[in-house]
């Protein structure tokens, strides 16, 4: 990975206390982050700024994850073409095959992983 490069990150979350964690810890090694609460505020920063990753929690208000996801992917003149992990809480989740199926690059299960372990899950997708 470039090391130069700032990688841009979309966080997608609408748990107030994770998504100001996962932005912080993020943050402070080096990555650029936006934070968005939902589908709809999230394509409303896509609209305004490219991203190089978007992660994207599958049940948010307004526009769910998968609604988000398949609109990223299916216009990629409008959004470019960020990497997409999708966020889940549920272990088993179908939402999760769907999302893989609509071209999410990975999910992650935010129960299992240690806000600490964020960093090493964003810069893989770089590698």
């Amino acid at each position: 990975m470039n090391e130069a490069k700032t990688i841009k990150v979309l966080l997608v979350e609408d748990e107030q206390d994770a998504r100001e964690i996962y932005a912080d810890i993020l943050s402070a090694n080096g990555f650029y982050v936006v934070s968005a609460v939902d589908g709809q505020d999230a394509q409303e920063k896509l609209d305004q700024e490219s991203f190089d990753i978007v992660l994207l929690d599958i049940i948010t208000p307004r526009k769910d994850g998968i609604q988000t996801l398949s609109e990223i992917k299916a216009n990629p003149d409008t959004f470019g073409t960020p990497k997409v992990v999708m966020l889940s809480n549920i272990a088993g989740d179908i939402s999760i095959d769907k999302a893989m199926e609509l071209g999410a690059d990975g999910y992650m299960l935010k129960s299992d992983v240690e806000p600490t372990d964020l960093v090493n899950i964003v810069r893989k997708y770089f590698e």
